[in-house]
């Protein structure tokens, strides 16, 4: 059989008939929004001869190339890696086409979380909201609420206090003591690992980046980032 007895691939196919690229081409195609003669064809490899008809949705179209920013709950203990991402979010999601397996397994995981601690987890293909968060020459702002055992070390305040780092007592009883923790180029890891050689930690949770909270998730929930939100 010949090459053009066999077709050319749909991808490429659509990037020429769209005027775009292969890769955007191959997002439409994942997204759903591309028939072959009257059925959806999700497969960008899939050959189409010149007689059969490819049409592409317009609406789809626009939602798979639109950048995309996730942002979820992660419970405590939970390693948050794009598999979980796609047993999260991929499993669940209304728009399986767009949020599909082949989309989530490209997005990436600005300021990752411990897997003991819990919180704002980010995912993002979004170049610029990328590029902002791992900004190295200007950390964002991150907020932490940690749980200790008791009453807290006197002293404890002070020596966690540093330059951009602002800890303060939350609440506190005889049993238990939260502090809210907010600063600049926090990493998670070592704050759990220093609270607990001060005091027994029993939570440690990322409440905020930024201006974007937490609430009003629970442990486990997601929602997409609006276009109106900023970090």
């Amino acid at each position: 059989m010949t090459p053009s007895e066999e077709g050319i691939r749909l991808a490429k196919r659509v990037a020429a008939d769209q005027n775009c690229s292969r890769r955007e081409a191959e997002a439409l195609i994942v997204a759903g929004g591309v028939q072959v003669t009257g059925k959806v064809v999700t497969d960008p490899a899939r050959r189409v001869k010149d007689e059969q008809a490819v049409n592409v949705n317009r609406l789809v179209s626009m939602a798979a190339l639109a950048p995309l920013t996730l942002v979820l709950f992660k419970p405590a203990d939970l390693v948050a890696n794009l598999a979980w991402l796609q047993n999260t979010v991929g499993l669940k999601s209304p728009r399986p086409g767009i949020w599909g397996a082949e989309r989530l397994a490209k997005m990436q995981q600005p300021l990752p979380l411990p897997k003991a601690a819990s919180g704002l987890s980010i995912f993002s293909d979004d170049v610029g909201v990328l590029r902002h968060l791992e900004d190295r020459r200007s950390p964002m702002e991150q907020e932490w609420m940690a749980t200790l055992g008791g009453p807290v070390p006197e002293g404890l305040l002070k020596a966690l206090s540093g330059p951009g780092l602002r800890p303060s007592i939350n609440r506190q009883t005889e049993t238990v003591t939260v502090l809210r923790i907010a600063g600049k180029d926090i990493d998670g890891q070592e704050l759990g690992r220093w609270l607990d050689q001060q005091c027994p930690l029993q939570d440690l949770r990322r409440q905020r980046v930024g201006r974007l909270s937490l609430a009003p998730m629970v442990p486990g929930e997601w929602r997409q980032l609006e276009g109106y939100e900023r970090f």
